[in-house]
């Protein structure tokens, strides 16, 4: 387990080199209040949240179909508007099902406000700059604690990063690798 501590001035718009892979999972929340569901943490907006309406830990799920590659993780939280509500430490959770998950990361925030992003893999790459990504099918981010012992959370957006796409120049449109098919690559 490793804990990380990310930059918690972040700015209101998510600028990120990477693909959101979150379109490709199916979400789901431990609880919510009524017009404060999960759709709250996809909408784009900094007005809206999912606030959770339950038993402690909250959490978010998201469950992919395929084996999916996350990079980074981002969450906008705002703890000016939301105080106790604001979630300060978080618990990474990764496997293949439901009931296999492992926490993966300790994440630990001091006042947070806007998008915070961190890797969402705690294994270095061989250069040693960066995480390598999680490949995994289910994802679950965990609320562990909210700033001044709060009861219930406000997540205004989430967002599960994939890896960056490598680049194709016009003659590599099709990659061939094997001779044979080399030989007809410009056949028309």
């Amino acid at each position: 387990m490793l804990e990380v501590r990310p930059n918690s001035q972040g700015p209101l718009v998510l600028k990120s080199n990477l693909p959101d892979v979150g379109h490709l999972a199916t979400w789901t929340v431990s609880s919510h209040k009524l017009g404060f569901d999960v759709n709250c943490l996809r909408d784009d907006d900094p007005e809206t949240f999912w606030q959770s309406d339950g038993p402690q830990p909250h959490h978010i799920t998201l469950q992919f179909a395929k084996k999916v590659p996350v990079q980074k993780l981002a969450i906008m939280l705002n703890s000016a508007a939301d105080d106790s509500y604001t979630p300060v430490k978080l618990l990474i959770k990764a496997g293949t099902g439901l009931y296999d998950l492992q926490e993966v990361k300790t994440v630990t925030m001091e006042k947070p406000t806007g998008w915070i992003t961190f890797d969402a893999g705690t294994e270095r790459m061989k250069d040693g700059h960066g995480f390598k990504p999680l490949s995994i099918y289910v994802l679950q981010i965990v609320i562990a604690a909210n700033y001044l012992n709060g009861k219930d959370t406000h997540v205004r957006g989430l967002r599960a990063l994939g890896v960056r796409e490598p680049c194709l120049r016009d003659d590599d449109l099709l990659p061939f690798t094997s001779q044979a098919f080399a030989m007809h690559e410009r056949v028309r």
